[in-house]
Formats: C-alpha cells, structure tokens, sequence
C-alpha cells in the first residue's frame, strides 16, 4: 500500500464519469456513484447515489466518507468529508478535495465470483450462458445444453466472442478472448477464457466489480 500527500494545485488521478464506491460508517453495503466535477484543491461534485434514499439521514455536512475507485489498473482510496447535499437542478454530493490518498495495484490473479448474462460466439454458433467468475485477465463461462440447442464445439485456443451484460454499465459490451481449458458434460460446458481484446473502460469496470467484494477489514481507512 503507498499513500501520496498532495501539493497545491495537484490534480489527482482520476476523470469524469469514472465510478466511485463510497462506505459510510455503520452502513453495511457500499453505495455506489460516478464523478461529475471537480474543483482542484476545493471539492469533488459526485451523483447521489442510487440507494441515498436508504441512508439521506446518514448523508450531512461534516461526514466522513470513505471512497474508492480504478483508475488504469490502480485502486485508489482516501477520506473525505461531506460539504453538502444539493437537490436542485440536479441532485449531487460536494466533497472535500483529498490532501491524502493510498493506492495499491490490484493482483492479477485475484478472481471474483459473478453471474453475468452473456452470449458466447465460437466459431459459427452463438450460444446463451454466463459469466461465471472473472478476473483481470480472463473469466469462465459456463453453457447449457437444451432441449432446442446442442452445446457449441469448443477446442482449446479457439477464438471468442463475448457480448456482455455487466452490472453499472448500460448495453452490451464485446470481449474478445482465447479458450485456454474446457469442462464439457453432456448438459453442460464450462470454457476458461484468456482476454485477447476488452475495452480499458471494461477492464477497470471489472476491477472495480472485483474489489467491491473484497473484504476491506485490512485497509487502514477503515
């Protein structure tokens, strides 16, 4: 884990519309919202998250909020208190500007469980499934045979094309990946996919879906 202190005017790593992750204290579920300004060395502007109206009485001036985010591979995190809420044109959260933030790589092998609806394109058939975990290099996706669909041919190295449904992401997302292992039955086939091509915004998306889960006793922001 390493921690920057931030000089005057420095501008921290981060852009518009980049998701963050927020944890309130005694609130147990993160609340999730996306970055909409900023003033360096003065505050952040942020969407009132989807579940505000679970934990408004929570949400006053002077709050300590801690948030998260992935920026290009990184999980960057700091404290920042509430300055406040407005409502009107537009509902939105005003945080402090951070002076100190942590940041730490994430590990490449870490794996998250997941149930993400998608289509699996091998060769010449499409076929419905899901995402079953994924990582920041790959995922598994698991195929059912039915009464009307015979299960795709799969062989190892053999090229795929995922059309994905990923949760805080509107539409479908394309991830083309390489077949490295296949667990095939006759119901059923599990592929373990290597990512050959997946949009920066994907795989940050992932990253930020895979340590949302993570269990955040170790950080010292905690």
């Amino acid at each position: 884990m390493s921690f920057d202190i931030f000089d005057y005017g420095k501008r921290i790593s981060l852009e518009i519309g980049i998701p963050f992750q927020l944890k309130l204290a005694d609130v147990a579920f993160p609340l999730q919202s996306v970055l909409v300004g900023m003033e360096i060395d003065e505050y952040l502007i942020i969407k009132i998250p989807s579940q505000f109206s679970n934990v408004k009485h929570k949400l006053y001036p002077g709050v300590e909020i801690i948030v998260r985010y992935i920026y290009q591979g990184i999980v960057y995190g700091f404290q920042a208190k509430l300055i406040d809420v407005i409502f009107k044109p537009v509902k939105l959260l005003f945080l402090e500007y951070p002076k100190i933030i942590e940041h730490h790589e994430l590990r490449s092998h870490k794996r998250a469980h997941s149930i993400f609806p998608a289509t699996i394109r091998i060769k010449d058939k499409t076929s419905n499934g899901a995402i079953i975990d994924i990582s920041k290099s790959g995922c598994r996706c698991h195929i059912l045979a039915t009464h009307k669909d015979q299960l795709p041919p799969a062989q190892i190295d053999d090229e795929v094309l995922l059309t994905c449904k990923f949760p805080g992401l509107n539409g479908d997302h394309k991830v083309m990946g390489i077949i490295r292992n296949i667990e095939k039955s006759r119901k059923d086939l599990i592929i373990g996919v290597e990512f050959k091509f997946i949009e920066e915004k994907i795989n940050d998306h992932i990253n930020n879906y895979i340590y949302s889960i993570e269990d955040f006793a170790s950080s010292p922001l905690k």
